[in-house]
């Protein structure tokens, strides 16, 4: 084989085991699957590279660029999910991944149909392809960079230095074959771009923690080996079948096959194992906050009704003891409405009533005991004649204490905490600010999602809670974070036609 051959035989092991890792975030990170199907359509350009220089057919010149064209939409997808931009800009993916698709429908068309091949590999269908990928590409090029000068933290600069490098070495060299269906005189160096792109995205992926969390060595050596296994088996395929192209095609698609079932059944697993430690750990939350709501009123039940018993036993009457019965009796109402407001806080159904924000905000500060906050500096700036919301005390109550909450967590070093309250177009307007860590701009996306948190023993429901309270009110909330800055969040509130005396 030539040394092309075995360039493209190289990158396509090492792209098919960095897939194989990006599998195994799926789900758990945006990132997870563009980057995953990123892998797979470069790893079968090369594959087809390698097909074409060792067995030839025009077949494989047309799943090379089948797989060209999807390389674009999903390295715009994955940069877009790397920025933080993936939400915002969501139209231009979509319509991009459209386009693109169209287009690699053709190109497989094109096995089946030799008029329709014969258009693919034409100069004119090249030029358009370049055309168009130009500046999706270029833009993209041109978001990294801009995430790159505004970041401050040392470690996200080198994710992104390491991650711009990458990728520039691969579109530019993959360019180069481009270029050259054009008719133009120059190398094509893809495989090349591919092999030595890939290291830098690996590095970022398994050791700079791109996808939230270090990657361990057994995920890599899985992924590795798995590679390997298909790699030596396409290499068994070609040798046996080198002159039956029908036989390499079901062969090398069998094994393609194989390597994903297998590849499926390892993210399966790791995905039910983390979905089963996040459920033990939102149940642990729950849990133990319930037990601290119901200890009180049980212990004061306990107390009365042994006092009660002891009376009772020494004989004496308890005509004088009146106000232990009606202990008893307030403990029982006080433990019905604990158990109300947790089926209301399951299905977030707040029960309106006139409420002063203002109030809120002292009755839930008031219990947050900041003795156990070193160094945190609490700002209460709350407008004068705010109106009233019609509100749920408890829904917002508990709303408030996880940003609270949140806040402090995001200042172990120490900090200032605001809590403003002021009128804005006849609502209340609510903001938690913090002046800790901040997030980046893949959590700021994420922030507000089912299950996703950036802490080791958070349960991902907390600002998920906040939203689903204040929109159950029938307002908005928002958040603006800058890493090393801080973070705020803040709720919009509906007013009601009462003011507060």
């Amino acid at each position: 084989m030539t040394t092309q051959a075995w360039i493209s035989l190289g990158a396509c092991a090492g792209l098919l085991a960095l897939a194989g890792l990006a599998l195994v975030r799926v789900g758990r990170s945006p990132m997870g699957l563009p980057l995953a199907v990123l892998c797979i359509a470069l790893s079968t350009w090369n594959f087809a590279d390698f097909a074409l220089e060792h067995a030839g057919g025009p077949g494989w010149r047309l799943i090379a660029t089948c797989a060209t064209l999807m390389s674009v939409p999903t390295a715009l997808h994955f940069i877009l999910a790397f920025v933080g931009e993936r939400r915002r800009l969501a139209v231009v993916m979509y319509a991009t991944y459209a386009v693109f698709g169209v287009l690699a429908l053709l190109s497989l068309g094109g096995l089946g149909s030799p008029h329709l091949a014969d258009e693919v590999d034409s100069r004119g269908f090249s030029l358009m392809v370049l055309v168009l990928s130009a500046p999706l590409l270029l833009g993209s090029f041109g978001l990294l960079t801009w995430h790159l000068r505004r970041e401050l933290r040392s470690t996200e600069r080198a994710r992104t230095g390491l991650l711009l490098t990458g990728l520039a070495l691969l579109v530019t060299l993959l360019g180069t074959d481009v270029v050259a269906l054009l008719g133009q005189d120059v190398p094509r160096l893809g495989g090349l771009g591919t092999l030595l792109g890939l290291p830098a995205i690996a590095v970022v992926a398994l050791r700079l923690r791109l996808f939230g969390q270090e990657l361990s060595n057994v995920h890599a050596m899985y992924a590795l080996l798995l590679s390997l296994v298909g790699v030596l088996s396409y290499l068994t395929v070609f040798r046996v079948f080198a002159a039956r192209h029908g036989a390499l095609v079901v062969g090398t698609a069998a094994i393609t096959l194989a390597l994903l079932a297998i590849t499926r059944r390892g993210v399966i697993a790791f995905t039910a194992q983390r979905e089963r430690l996040e459920q033990m750990v939102t149940l642990g939350r729950f849990s133990a906050q319930m037990a601290h709501d119901l200890k009180n009123p049980i212990a004061a039940l306990k107390g009365a009704a042994q006092y009660l018993q002891v009376e009772h036993a020494r004989g004496r009457p308890w005509d004088d003891k009146g106000e232990f019965l009606e202990l008893l009796l307030e403990q029982v109402e006080r433990l019905d409405r604990v158990v109300s407001t947790y089926q209301r806080l399951g299905r977030v159904e707040p029960l309106l009533a006139p409420l002063d924000v203002n109030h809120l905000v002292t009755s839930v500060l008031s219990l947050q005991g900041f003795a156990g906050s070193p160094g945190v500096e609490l700002r209460r700036e709350l407008a004068e004649d705010l109106p009233r919301c019609a509100g749920d005390w408890d829904l917002l109550a508990t709303a408030l204490e996880n940003l609270v909450r949140n806040a402090l967590e995001a200042m172990p070093r120490g900090g200032v905490l605001t809590v403003r309250t002021r009128t804005e177009d006849s609502g209340v307007v609510l903001s938690v600010e913090d002046t800790g860590e901040g997030m980046n701009a893949r959590t700021r996306e994420r922030a507000f999602d089912d299950f996703y948190t950036t802490k080791t023993t958070g349960s991902g429901l907390g600002l998920a809670y906040v939203r689903r309270v204040v929109e159950a009110h029938g307002g908005r909330v928002a958040l603006t974070s800058h890493e090393g800055r801080g973070t705020t969040v803040t709720l919009r509130l509906p007013a009601s036609a009462t003011r507060v005396p």
